[in-house]
């Protein structure tokens, strides 16, 4: 599950919808930060003077806390049934539970041990409840530890130098490197209770939205307007006269959208022209009647976190009745004439009530088709990204949509505890596209860290996430021949990384153990470079020379030599990683699928790699004419 839900996060964030660039300038903008940006290294160092002995209340602060979250997942496990006592016994619940209701300080060594338990990167420690447990234990070790401890403020005092340096050279020119620094010195800060104020100012100033992008109203409507040319039965009863019918519905539906800064709102409209002949029966008579009904009717959706709600339809619809014959079913011609003296005194109350008749059963229509799409889109949304994401605590920080009457948008914030955003504003994305992604790579590098740090990855559910967000397994991604499958354990560090500049991007797997079969191989960094170049299809990233595959302490250019074990595991990771990494990988555009399967292939128009943002912007080619033709 834990691949799986990082994948869809980006093939959700790909196809989502973007904010415009005014609201994330707006969301962007920090007022009344107490500390300018300039005067952050300054601050670090100043703040060493302003240091919070760790005392026994802190100590009692920290134990309420953990144990909050141990009843969350004492509640949780209860649930699980069996499946929750083995978890027990693997967490030695009852070891920390009676160390907790001691009176004496716990015995540190062994809450240690425990805590080790949960940082196994077992399947399933992922869960926020663990996780909670996790943190929630680590900070009241940390804590209990730190009680009269003068070297903790010896500590603070170097992580305050180390965060002053690492602020300085970030303000000149922003990397991944300083980056990592800036984000786990403010989360030793947050766990020690040390420097509060400095902390927000951090995170204010570089905790911005990273990704960005925006979905035009053509492409939006491509997908929802559409021609409407309908044959239906019509069942009615109209002043005590039932009337059967066969009705014919010739229009269109159209989009448009309304401008809202919180959400994305999208009005479906439809006007058409309803036709019928019809029969009616009425005591003693039958009437042939025509009618004709001008219809209009709209549909509000609303796109939040919380996925697609809809307002129910409101239609209006106005009816002429023109009667054709009215025939008694004696013969008799008196009572004819008495019955077309009735109808065309009632034409009138008879139009109305069939208009009003004509409404209701188009907002059924309509609010039943409409309530059966949101119903499998919002299971799907919450079934594949929301839940996943939110019980992994991996949902982004900040997911909001908005609307101008050109686009539907979002913006989106995925950092997570301690974690920097993006520095500043993105590049441009340029004019004319039907669709723009601007993603920072501290939102891949955070959701990597949060996702993969420390824990352990099989081949064989790699393999199954890929499929399951693709629908398809890509040959490169298939096992190699020999049949024995690969496992990593993810570095605890920086897990994985990206880097986005110069018109090209870097990425690097970092796995403290390697499995191939049965067969336990070292820790290797595995990193590979690609430059962004114009294809005549398109953009395509050029590999910049072969895989490096190295150990992590291993300096390039010093002489070092690499031992016959860990070149085993690196000429093995080579051949692996050749087929992941691709000499060039091309992009060559989107297809689009169901009914925006009419708006054509979206071709990218911008592929652009600077200052740490990849952004991406397509155009839709020209439809094809017989799809358009059969919608």
């Amino acid at each position: 599950m834990r691949l799986r839900t990082v994948l869809q996060v980006w093939v959700f964030c790909v196809s989502a919808y973007a904010f415009a660039a005014n609201t994330y300038a707006a969301d962007t903008e920090s007022p009344g930060i107490a500390i300018p940006t300039d005067q952050l290294a300054a601050a670090c160092r100043n703040a060493k003077a302003e240091f919070h002995p760790i005392s026994q209340t802190d100590v009692i602060q920290a134990k309420a806390v953990l144990s909050e979250a141990i009843d969350r997942l004492d509640q949780r496990l209860t649930l699980a049934g069996p499946g929750g006592d083995a978890w027990r016994e693997y967490l030695q619940w009852d070891a920390l539970q009676a160390l907790l209701r001691g009176e004496k300080q716990p015995d540190l060594p062994v809450l240690t041990r425990i805590h080790s338990r949960y940082t196994a990167g077992y399947e399933g420690l992922e869960l926020v409840w663990f996780l909670d447990v996790q943190h929630a234990l680590h900070n009241y070790i940390a804590t209990i530890g730190a009680v009269n401890e003068p070297q903790v403020r010896a500590a603070s005092e170097k992580v305050l130098d180390k965060l002053a340096a690492s602020l300085d050279a970030y303000l000149v020119k922003p990397t991944t490197d300083d980056a990592l620094v800036i984000s786990e010195s403010v989360r030793w800060l947050q766990d020690a209770h040390q420097s509060p104020q400095l902390v927000k100012a951090i995170q204010q100033h570089f905790v911005h939205p990273n990704v960005i992008g925006e979905v035009s109203a053509e492409l939006v409507a491509a997908g929802i307007a559409e021609p409407v040319d309908d044959v239906t039965q019509v069942s009615d009863c109209i002043l005590g006269t039932s009337i059967s019918g066969t009705a014919h519905t010739l229009g269109k539906t159209s989009v448009s959208l309304s401008p809202d800064p919180n959400m994305g709102v999208i009005d479906t409209l439809f006007f058409g022209t309803t036709t019928s002949d019809n029969v009616g029966y009425h005591g003693p008579v039958t009437i042939f009647s025509e009618s004709t009904t001008s219809l209009a009717a709209c549909k509000r959706l609303w796109i939040s976190d919380s996925g697609l709600s809809s307002h129910p339809s409101a239609a209006n619809a106005e009816t002429s009745i023109n009667f054709k014959d009215i025939q008694s079913n004696k013969g008799r011609r008196i009572i004819e004439r008495f019955a077309w003296k009735r109808a065309d005194k009632q034409r009138s109350k008879a139009e109305s009530i069939a208009s009003r008749h004509a409404e209701q059963r188009l907002n059924e229509r309509i609010d039943s088709q409409a309530t059966e799409s949101l119903e499998k889109a919002n299971e799907r949304y919450i079934e594949k990204y929301q839940r996943p994401f939110t019980e992994r605590k991996l949902f982004p920080e900040l997911l909001r949509f908005s609307t101008t009457e050109r686009a539907v948008s979002l913006v989106g914030l995925q950092a997570g505890y301690g974690k920097l955003g993006a520095p500043g504003v993105p590049p441009p994305a340029v004019d004319g596209a039907d669709m723009t992604l601007r993603v920072h790579e501290s939102a891949i590098n955070n959701l990597a860290f949060d996702a993969l740090a420390g824990r352990t990855v099989h081949e064989e559910k790699l393999q199954a996430a890929v499929t399951d967000a693709l629908g398809h397994l890509p040959e490169k991604m298939k096992g190699d021949e020999d049949g024995r499958p690969w496992a990593i354990t993810f570095a605890t560090r920086q897990p994985i990384s990206v880097t986005f500049a110069d018109d090209g991007f870097k990425i690097t797997l970092r796995g403290v153990k390697y499995y191939k079969g049965n067969e336990a191989h070292p820790a290797m960094n595995v990193s590979a470079v690609y430059k962004i170049e114009k294809s005549p299809n398109g953009f395509k990233a050029v590999r910049q020379g072969k895989i490096e595959v190295i150990p992590p302490d291993f300096v390039p250019g010093s002489g070092q030599q690499i031992d016959a074990k860990r070149t085993i595991i690196r000429t093995l990771l080579e051949k692996r990683f050749a087929k992941v990494f691709e000499p060039e990988i091309l992009g060559e555009g989107l297809e689009l699928s169901g009914k925006w399967k009419a708006a054509g292939k979206l071709l990218p128009i911008q592929v652009t790699c600077r200052d740490g943002w990849l952004v991406i912007a397509w155009k839709r080619a020209a439809a094809d004419p017989k799809v358009a033709a059969a919608r």
